[in-house]
């Protein structure tokens, strides 16, 4: 077994038809810049429009990288936290869940995804994936030995980066989370209100 290095980028702004926004694009093609240089053996992605837009924008630089999307990586609920660690606006999210949702759908996929894409590799390899912002706060905690319910603690822009190395009988180690150092100010956190952009 050999070390993954993990590559979890969330997509670009989309609009409410789930396709990219201009910033959104702009996003994609500051990011494609800063991975330019990296030697991904595949890129993984969602097969949500937002995530093949973004996908598309980066094949643009990383075009010899082979790209292969699956629906493991669609937004989803990771887990259904008990009602202690919800605030009140967290609780009518999820009170307004279907029962499907809430029972199996979301937790199923998130456990299917990191069986999937996380841990080691045959080989030492750098891998790419693109998704969504409740997948890569779960990938995170799960890193990082937190509680389920942990995803919810976390914040992700669009096009905020996050590497996790995965090493034989070792712990996993987050390298880098949310980084946006690739994007100007006014393109960082354009999904959040402005006292959650920094």
């Amino acid at each position: 077994m050999a070390n993954r290095l993990l590559y979890l980028l969330r997509h670009g702004e989309a609009a409410e038809d789930d396709s990219l926004t201009e910033l959104g694009r702009r996003q994609a093609r500051l990011t494609a810049a800063r991975l330019a240089e990296v030697s991904f053996a595949a890129v993984h992605h969602s097969t949500a429009t937002r995530a093949v837009q973004t996908v598309k924008v980066l094949a643009e630089v990383l075009h010899d990288v082979p790209r292969y999307p699956s629906d493991l990586l669609r937004e989803c609920v990771p887990s259904i936290p008990g009602h202690q660690y919800l605030t009140p606006a967290q609780a009518g999210f999820f009170t307004g869940l279907s029962p499907q949702v809430l029972a199996d759908e979301g937790p199923g996929q998130a456990a299917a995804a990191l069986a999937r894409y996380a841990g080691t590799s045959a080989a030492d390899r750098r891998e790419l994936v693109v998704t969504h912002g409740n997948l890569i706060r779960h990938f995170v905690a799960a890193a990082l030995g937190a509680p389920s319910h942990a995803w919810l603690n976390l914040a992700d822009y669009n096009c905020g980066l996050t590497v996790i190395l995965y090493r034989p009988e070792r712990p996993s180690v987050v390298v880098v989370y949310n980084d946006v150092g690739h994007l100007p100010p006014e393109l960082r956190g354009t999904e959040f209100p402005a006292e959650l952009r920094v």
